[in-house]
């Protein structure tokens, strides 16, 4: 029997991919409502909810009280920084599960924060300077920065800076995404960057993935993620080398529940880490662990919104970061403009191996700010044969998928 049919769980954030949520969940039999103070053009999963509410969620009192009308029997959030905290402290006003405290959010949310973390832990992180002592004379090309806001993501407010001459200017850019003005300046890593996932229950992490990042290098600024390989070429160097290490950080630091990711770099030999989210990653790596494992983060975070337990099994038995299969996402991003036109979005829904689509931009959206994940068009996730059969794919996809503008261009960039 179903424990959860006919519950009511309130998502605060109605972002494209929150969707996943909403859809999630009321296969489940779950009433879902989602709530932010966007309209549902803006919010789309609000479209897909059985109800939605455009509430300020930083109004703790009035939600609070909506929540006790209403009988919702939980509350999620799913991709979105700047909405965990309110999540936490929503969770905590109305006796509700949530799975960090705000006071840990905050610590996973700062850049800064985040790598003392790390390096009280003896976790390897990404080569920093003090910003007050910074010698911006030694920049050049064979020493470049990349400076960052401590509490932005999705690569706003990142720029990379080579040269002396511009290193005022891009510190003022990156400060002016920042909230706390305030910025980190560490070294430019050119090796191989790799995402990992964890999920958390009752105390106990479990590597969940391990993956090899394909990225976009913006000529003009930031990096923007556009897929991964799983599982990572890394795979025993990370699993020997600096799992244990990140579990124990994760125990000691007392993260009890939830799920997270981390970025780093890697050569196999060495690691630094540079990021976290103790939320869904926009990688959605939930979608090959069910495939893969049978176990997923999404359906794991529903569950404990609305019964305070993760899971009615033993998540880390099911865990296995080494795929039998090679799988394979990979997001289309564009150039800036407005989409007029999509044409071979079915292409993918048909394509042998791809085992989920989603369009994260339709006619009428604007392309965001190079660089940044706002220009993402859609994802796709496959189970390949290998990489040239992944390769293969990627060829096919850009021969038969086109973003347009009004001009009929078309939006796509190759990677």
């Amino acid at each position: 029997m179903n424990e959860l049919k006919g519950k009511k769980l309130l998502i605060t954030g109605g972002c494209r991919l929150s969707e996943d949520i909403v859809m999630a969940a009321r296969a489940m039999g779950i009433y879902t409502i989602v709530a932010d103070w966007h309209d549902i053009y803006t919010s789309p999963a609000k479209m897909a909810a059985d109800e939605h509410w455009e509430e300020n969620i930083k109004d703790y009192d009035r939600l609070a009280n909506m929540i006790r009308e209403n009988k919702v029997d939980g509350i999620i959030t799913g991709f979105t920084d700047s909405y965990l905290v309110p999540y936490a402290e929503l969770c905590n006003k109305t006796g509700l599960p949530s799975y960090a405290t705000p006071e840990l959010f905050a610590k996973t949310l700062d850049k800064t924060s985040f790598k003392e973390m790390c390096k009280s832990h003896d976790v390897p992180t990404v080569p920093d300077y003090n910003y007050l002592e910074f010698d911006s004379s030694v920049l050049s090309e064979q020493n470049k920065i990349i400076i960052k806001p401590v509490d932005n993501s999705g690569s706003r407010g990142i720029v990379v800076c080579s040269n002396p001459a511009k290193y005022q200017e891009c510190i003022e850019y990156a400060m002016g995404y920042s909230a706390k003005k305030q910025i980190v300046i560490e070294k430019y890593m050119e090796i191989d960057q790799i995402s990992v996932s964890y999920t958390i229950q009752n105390g106990t992490p479990s590597l969940s993935t391990i993956n090899d990042d394909i990225l976009y290098k913006s000529p003009n600024s930031g990096t923007v993620n556009c897929g991964g390989i799983y599982p990572s070429k890394f795979f025993d160097f990370y699993k020997d080398q600096i799992d244990e290490k990140v579990k124990n950080m994760l125990v000691k630091e007392g993260f009890k529940n939830g799920v997270l990711f981390m970025q780093a770099f890697c050569n196999g030999k060495e690691l630094y880490f540079f990021e976290m989210g103790y939320r869904l990653s926009g990688g959605r790596h939930y979608i090959f662990t069910e495939n893969q494992n049978q176990s997923s983060s999404l359906k794991q975070l529903i569950h404990f919104a609305l019964t305070g337990k993760m899971a009615d099994y033993h998540i880390a038995d099911r865990d296995n970061a080494k795929f039998n299969n090679l799988c394979c996402r990979f997001n289309l991003i564009g150039k800036s403009g407005e989409i007029s036109k999509i044409e071979g979005f079915d292409y993918l829904q048909r394509r042998p191996g791809i085992i989920y689509t989603s369009l994260l931009k339709k006619v009428g959206d604007e392309i965001g700010m190079e660089g940044t994940t706002a220009t993402q068009l859609l994802g796709a996730y496959a189970v390949m044969k290998d990489l040239n059969d992944f390769k293969h794919m990627l060829a096919d996809v850009y021969g038969n998928v086109k973003f347009f503008d009004n001009m009929g261009d078309n939006l796509v960039i190759k990677i």
